[in-house]
């Protein structure tokens, strides 16, 4: 049996051991406990059989589950009703966004027919699956209205802004100010975008330069800066805006307790063909030290992903160097002694430290994710995370579950596997972006002393998130690691170190092993077992497949996930165990894909694994599972057991179903014998993809009984002589190998030749084993024999495949002449600059005598058409003398085109056996395919770029290959900076992408964005990028280098800024004025100044010097004028200006004093009715009101210039008013007058003395003059009456007036009443009106009309009839009664008599009937009399005085009155006429003394 061995060393999961030689030793290395040098070897044969496929599952359709109909977002629970609060929130940020709707949908509708029909909405958009059973939708009002007319839609609710911002931004406190990340939306394809679409008229660049300072955008979609916290409810209400968090602070995830620091070497040698070859693992850390001998030659990408700065050193801790050594460091330095996992994979190397804080930025994990893929890495790894936020879903965890899920669609992508570390926060939980579902989270258990390896790492973080999912996935060696120490690192510390080595200690650490160790996996699975592109998910699944329980049996648990890392039983079958697994199925909504198994041997553990890249969830959701997959395995005798349900580390019947997990495991002690069926169900199918594709990896022992699978060795036909001749006995033999693991005794092989039989023999074969079988045979006559071998010709024996059975191969026999062969007689052209092509031939002998022979060649001609191509040939000889079966090699060139027109070209070599007469044919064929040659055409090798902002160029790529073709584009960018292809990549921005089919000679023009790194660059700085074209039709690649030249960004600020004043100048002055220039652009500036403009009598002094203001600094300069003495006022303007045409305009306007030297005077006042006087007292008073009165004063100018002023009247308030007219300009000695009309209005208090100034001003100078006013008496009164002056002829009629003061005095009236006799007309609240200015009061009038006519009422205030409105009469109509002239009146003392006689008889006629006719009786009674006399008591008269009352005019009682003390007039008192009440009234109503000096009289 010819079978390879080899071996696998798996140090990280074995004891790890202190390299015996070849280390340079060091002090430090001492412990207290001796380190075990032993060596752990498991021999392992890489077998392409030891994983195997499933095998074609059966697919049933079928329904979704039914939920509830809630939705579970982080501020509450949407249920019918509404929603139900679990957090608070600032008012502010609870406004519903009018964009935004929370959609429910009926229960027993899927999810995905749900978005079906939704979709069909115009101008509607599923932003996120909010489980169980909710939609988070955009759209326009009108669009989002229509949701209800939905069949799936129960309920439609607002959205508040709150549900979009990080937790700890719920309570706004105003002030604050902070760092925060908006996020845009996502589209179909689950990239952000900048605007919202919809019809909604946003951008993120608007809402972000509008509301946050220092706005800068990593990527499109995402902007970071400053916010203050009372412009947060502005920002959320941009429907742009998707989400606001704090900027995520990145931390590194090793142990910052370096007293915790121990001894690891990690020393994973794989002495088989496992090394991670053919593998790009990315590495997204603090920085690298590339010359540190440990990863020479195999660094295929180095960049920084840090804004502003391009270094990729690692100088503070070496964090960086010591992880991605860790991955793939080779041991150089050590002599082999600290390998990483996989020391010979690539590394692409993601930069993240900004050098001068040491603190970790990154333009997000969705940059680097598409950054490291185009660049060909299909493992990344990141040992950092977010700083806060433990347990959460984040938007970087989102990012991480988006590209992920998109790279494992298998039928588009390669797979891409991400690992993150978990965390070193332990009990605080798992850090983010490490919480991402789709992701391998990494936890670190102990690697040495006691409790190694199944004890965890003490300060290794432990799940589960927040959303309940099982985190961390597996567990891998973090403490005390040994691995490479970064040279230029300043604080490379550890418990040990030399030169090049240190450890450290820390989910950092453990999390690249894990990487390393999923790069052996991969390897594995394309190349061991030719399973290539597999999905992230599979790598996962197998590593969990093999993982090992620590400890108590308990998996899965909150510190270990999983389990600790075991390759050996991921990968290798071991004895009658096998491994399946698929990874080419998906699923859609409902759907069931089933898999059987024949257990052929009960007894033994059986493991399951499904894992699946869920669509990405939400930091809006509280629950992150999008597609809910179910994992159930159904034993021979029905019992079921579901994913994830487990006791005591195993699988247990009943429990229910996972419904947070995109992870699910069974897995028996025990297997039963007999068929199993394993099931994978789409449950839920919440994403808005239609299929979700998922990987299964089953191990288990005697599963489907491992038949054996005999097949044929390849190239293993051999013949004892290889031309034989015609009778000559030969040796034909072929080797049989049994790839599979049962062994196959008496296994028929059958032989024909010409299908003729050769004979069969029976051979036994074990696994693995192989075995030769010979067969004799003559051959009879010359030509071309067919050889056929059958294995199992009857099909009688099982076998795992039955394709593998069958071999044929033809075998030339010879006769006498010559036979020509050629070494390969196709040859391809792959060089499309080749003008000639040579094929090597063999010229033979057949025969057993010597002969002598040439050769030649007929003309190329083409196969497509026939047409024939006069190509030059020759041959290296062509005539020959040949001994018996004599060879000859001869070289045969065909010159032609450079290239020549693709298409398949046949020529015929002819070689001739000149003494037998017998000529022998061999048909060349030559190749021509399509050829890639590819012009890169630029304009300008040299670009000039802003560093701030975006710049866009073109190339142009042109096929000059030889046919029509595409090509791939890809962009290299220099560190910091990003050019980006703006349409023909995957996405806007992507670094790859195909210029689609190009006709030849025809061009692609390719658009090009450089994105800066938004740092102020010194202009002139150059960078190197390059454009690299490959062709798709062969592995040629052109590249045009391109050099990024930073351009001049000028932009300067001047103090003082342009447009101020300098005030008060005198016009002989030297000015002098400084002006500090601040540069804040990128280039020194040399200014050169320019007078624009200057005001008249002014002029430089001296010369105008430049400035030179060197970038980042700032220069000071001093301009100087000279003013003549008559220099004026005005503008003067300066231009600064470079030679290559940048400029600064400038100016200042000259405020200058005049010369001039006014006086003013008062002159006169004349009043409206003629009065005047030369002062502004010498009248009596001042008139109110309109007209108004004139003032005038005198002004004149006593000095030696003109004077311009301008002339106003300052008054107490707005409404007085007032007009000058004044001169506009007074020449030296000029005198003038100035003139004002003044108003003083109605409501200025009588006899104040308010004050006005006249104001003149004009070029510097103002003059003034105040005078004051002694204001007159204006008394007048309004009258207002409230009803129409309507009354009837018998009836009372009450009027109500408003009286109000409208003059400027106080007024104290007896107000008299003048009406026709017998209408008794009086007031009935009182006589006297007092009333100060603006006041107001109402007087109620009442009078009975005695006859039907007409009549007035005149009010008249007492003492003030001349007063304006001191009379007020009122005109009343009368309404006359039914009866007539003398109405109703005349009848009423008829009416009343009979109605008292009629009373009286009919009160007679009861007491006579009572009184049996004796009506006398009554007076008897005396109780009787009694109470009469006390219903209807003596009524006291009282005697009346005939003085009038001062208030009400009515007549006041003798002894029962008031009387003032001062004046004598009478009042009644309280309660003997209505509404008459002078205490109320306060004041006499006659003399106006107050009424505490009242005296009753």
């Amino acid at each position: 049996m010819n079978q390879r061995v080899t071996l696998l060393v798996l140090g990280i999961l074995m004891l790890s051991y202190a390299p015996s030689m070849g280390l340079v030793s060091d002090s430090s290395m001492d412990h207290q406990e001796e380190l075990n040098t032993d060596l752990g070897r498991v021999e392992i044969s890489p077998d392409p059989n030891s994983i195997r496929d499933l095998g074609q599952p059966t697919v049933y359709d079928g329904m979704e589950d039914v939920r509830g109909v809630t939705a579970d977002s982080v501020i509450g629970i949407y249920t019918e009703s509404g929603l139900i609060p679990r957090i608070s929130m600032d008012s502010q940020i609870a406004v519903p966004r009018s964009d935004l709707v929370m959609a429910l949908i009926d229960g027993e509708v899927g999810l995905w027919d749900a978005r079906v029909e939704i979709s069909q909405i115009e101008g509607v958009e599923i932003r996120s699956t909010i489980p169980p059973s909710g939609f988070l939708i955009q759209g326009s009002h009108e669009s989002l209205d229509s949701l209800i007319t939905t069949n799936s839609v129960v309920a439609i609710h607002d959205v508040p802004s709150g549900l979009l911002v990080h937790n700890s931004m719920m309570h706004l406190i105003e002030g604050d100010e902070i760092q925060v990340e908006v996020i845009g939306w996502k589209n179909e394809q689950l990239v952000r975008q900048d605007e919202p679409g919809l019809g909604l008229q946003d951008s993120l660049n608007l809402a972000a330069s509008k509301w946050l300072e220092d706005p800068w955008s990593p990527e499109a979609g995402r902007f970071w800066g400053k916010l203050s916290t009372r412009d947060l409810p502005s920002l959320l209400s941009h429907p742009s805006v998707a989400y606001v968090a704090p900027q995520p602070v990145l931390v590194l995830h090793n142990d910052q307790a370096r007293s915790n620091m121990g001894i690891n070497t990690v020393d994973n040698a794989f002495i088989s063909e496992l090394n991670g070859s053919g593998q790009t693992v990315a590495v997204g850390d603090s920085g690298l030290d590339g010359d540190h001998g440990d990863f020479t030659g195999r660094i295929s990408g180095l960049t920084s992903v840090t804004p502003g700065d391009s270094s990729t050193a690692d100088p503070s801790s070496g964090h960086g160097t010591h992880v991605a050594c860790t991955v793939l460091g080779s041991g150089f330095r050590s002599s082999g002694g600290y390998k990483g996992m996989a020391p010979e994979a690539n590394l692409y190397f993601q930069a993240m430290e900004d050098d001068d804080s040491g603190a970790l930025y990154s333009y997000g994990i969705n940059s680097m994710l598409n950054s490291a893929y185009n660049a060909g890495a299909r493992i990344h790894t990141n040992s950092w995370g977010a700083g806060s936020g433990f347990g959460s879903y984040s938007t970087q965890s989102e990012d991480a579950d988006d590209r992920t899920s998109t790279w494992d669609q298998y039928w588009s992508y390669d797979g891409m596997t991400v690992l993150f570390a978990a965390g070193n926060e332990r009990d605080d939980g798992v850090s983010p972006p490490g919480t991402a579902k789709n992701v391998i989270t990494i936890g670190g258990h102990k690697n040495r002393y006691s409790g190694a390896p199944d004890e965890m790492y003490y300060w290794s973080s432990r799940g589960p998130t927040d959303d309940g999912r099982i985190k961390p996935d597996l567990v891998a060696p973090g403490d005390y690691v040994r691995s490479c120490k970064a040279q230029e690192a300043s604080d490379a510390q550890g418990s040990w170190d030399n030169t090049w080595y240190l450890e450290y200690s820390g989910t950092s650490m453990a999390t690249p092993a894990a990487a390393g160790a999923s790069a052996l996996v991969r390897e594995y699975l394309t190349e061991v077992i030719g399973r290539q592109a597999p999905q992230g998910a599979l790598v996962k699944g197998l590593l969990i497949l093999g993982a090992k329980d620590m400890g108590t049996r308990d998996i899965p648990n909150e510190d270990e996930g999983w389990g600790r890392l075991n390759l050996v039983n991921s990968l290798i079958a071991d004895g009658e165990v096998a491994i399946f697994v698929d990874d080419r199925s998906r699923i859609r909504s409902g759907q069931t894909v089933e898999y059987t198994f024949d257990v052929t041997s009960p007894g033994h553990e059986f493991k399951a694994v499904l894992t699946w890249s869920d669509y990405p969830g939400s930091t809006s959701s509280s629950t992150q599972l999008r597609n809910d997959l179910d994992l159930e395995l159904v034993s021979p005798s029905g019992q079921s057991y579901k994913g994830n349900v487990f006791t005591n580390g195993r699988s247990i019947t009943g429990g229910t179903k996972d419904s947070v997990n995109n992870v699910e495991v069974i897995a028996l002690d025990s297997a039963a014998q007999g068929t199993w069926t394993l099931r994978v169900r789409d449950a839920q199918h919440g994403g808005s993809r239609t299929w979700q594709p998922f990987s299964l990896a089953v191990r288990g022992f005697n599963v489907n009984d491992l038949n054996p699978d005999p097949t044929f060795v390849a190239d293993s036909f051999e013949v004892s002589t290889p031309i034989p001749q015609v009778g000559e006995q030969v040796e034909v033999s072929v080797s049989v190998k049994n790839l599979g693991a049962g062994t196959v005794s008496d296994l028929p092989v059958l032989a024909r030749v010409d299908s003729a039989l050769l004979g069969e023999e029976l051979v036994t074969l074990s696994p693995g084993e192989t075995e030769e079988i010979t067969w004799q045979w003559t051959p009879s006559e010359e030509g071309d024999a067919s050889f056929e071998f059958f294995i199992d010709p009857n099909d009688v024996i099982e076998e795992l495949s039955e394709s593998n059975n069958y071999l044929g191969e033809i075998l030339i026999v010879s006769a006498p002449g010559v036979r020509v062969t050629a070494d390969s007689e196709l040859i391809s052209l792959s060089d499309p600059t080749s003008t000639t092509t040579t094929w090597d031939l063999t010229l033979t002998n057949t025969a057993l005598f010597e002969t002598n022979a040439s050769i030649s060649a007929s003309p190329p001609v083409r196969v497509q058409d026939g047409m024939e191509f006069g190509w030059f040939q020759s041959f290296t000889s062509n005539t020959f003398n040949l001994m018996p079966t004599e060879s000859v090699s001869v070289g045969m060139t065909m010159v032609h085109p450079a290239p020549p027109p693709p298409g398949t070209y046949s020529m015929t070599v002819t070689g001739y056996d000149i003494e037998n007469d017998i000529e022998s044919e061999l048909a060349l064929i030559f190749d021509v395919p399509v050829l890639g040659d590819a012009d890169i055409q630029i304009l300008n090798e040299q670009i000039l770029v802003s560093p701030l902002v975006p710049t866009h160029t073109q190339i142009s790529v042109v096929n000059g290959g030889n046919g029509a073709q595409s090509y791939d584009v890809e962009l290299v960018s220099p560190a910091g900076w990003h050019l980006g292809l703006d349409d023909i990549g995957a996405f806007e921005g992507s670094s790859h992408g195909s210029t689609g089919t190009l006709q030849k000679d025809s061009n692609k023009i390719v658009d090009i964005t450089i994105n800066p790194p938004g740092a102020m660059i010194p202009a002139g700085s150059t960078y190197e990028a390059a454009i690299i074209v490959h062709s798709r039709v062969g592995s040629d690649s052109w590249t045009q280098d391109i050099f990024l030249v930073v351009d001049s960004v000028d932009e300067v600020s001047t103090t003082p800024i342009s447009g101020g004043v300098e005030n008060q100048v005198s016009p002989d002055a030297l000015l002098e004025i400084p002006i500090s220039f601040n540069n804040m652009g990128n280039r020194e500036l040399v200014l050169q100044p320019y007078m624009m403009s200057i005001p008249g009598g002014w002029a430089v002094s001296g010369t105008l010097s430049t400035i030179t203001v060197p970038a980042g600094q700032t220069a000071d300069w001093t301009m100087s004028i000279q003013g003549n003495g008559v220099a004026v006022s005005g503008l003067l303007e300066m231009r600064f200006a470079t030679e290559d045409g940048f400029r600064i305009d400038w100016n200042r306007t000259l405020d200058v004093l005049s010369a001039a030297s006014p006086r003013i005077s008062f002159h006169q006042i004349d009043l409206p009715d003629g009065t005047s006087s030369d002062t502004v007292l010498g009248v009596p008073d001042h008139p109110v009101g309109l007209p108004g009165f004139d003032l005038t004063w005198m002004v004149w100018n006593e000095g030696s210039g003109t004077w311009r002023p301008s002339t106003h009247l300052e008054v107490p308030n707005d409404e007085w008013s007032s007009t000058c007219t004044g001169p506009t300009s007074l020449s030296p000695g000029a005198t003038s007058t100035v003139s004002c009309l003044v108003t003083i209005p109605i409501s200025e208090q009588a006899g104040s003395e308010p004050e006005i100034t006249l104001v003149m001003e004009g070029e510097g100078i103002e003059i003034r003059d105040t005078q004051s006013l002694l204001v007159e008496s204006a008394p007048r009164i309004v009258w207002a009456l409230n009803s129409d002056p309507l009354a009837h002829e018998g009836y009372s009629a009450t009027f109500r007036l408003d009286v109000t003061n409208t003059g400027n005095t106080d007024i104290s009236h007896t107000l008299q009443i003048d009406a026709p006799s017998k209408w008794n007309a009086h007031v009935v609240d009182g006589v006297r009106i007092i009333l100060a200015p603006g006041e107001s009061r109402s007087v109620i009038l009442d009078f009975i009309p005695n006859n039907g006519e007409d009549g007035s009422i005149t009010l008249t205030l007492a003492g003030a009839e001349s007063m304006e409105g001191g009379i007020f009469e009122i005109d009343v109509d009368v309404k006359p009664s039914v009866g007539g002239g003398d109405g109703l009146g005349s009848l009423m003392p008829v009416l009343v008599l009979a109605l008292i006689v009629a009373l009286l008889v009919g009160i007679g006629t009861f007491v006579y009937v009572r009184t049996d006719g004796n009506p006398a009786s009554l007076f008897d009674n005396e109780k009787v009399n009694r109470a009469v006399q006390k219903i209807a008591p003596k009524v006291e008269e009282k005697e009346t005085s005939g003085i009038p009352c001062w208030l009400c005019s009515i007549d006041v009682i003798v002894g029962e009155a008031w009387a003032c003390s001062s004046c004598g007039a009478r009042y009644h008192k309280a309660g003997q006429i209505s509404g008459c009440d002078i205490m109320n009234s306060g004041r006499c109503m006659h003399c106006d003394a107050e009424s505490d000096e009242l005296v009753e009289a």
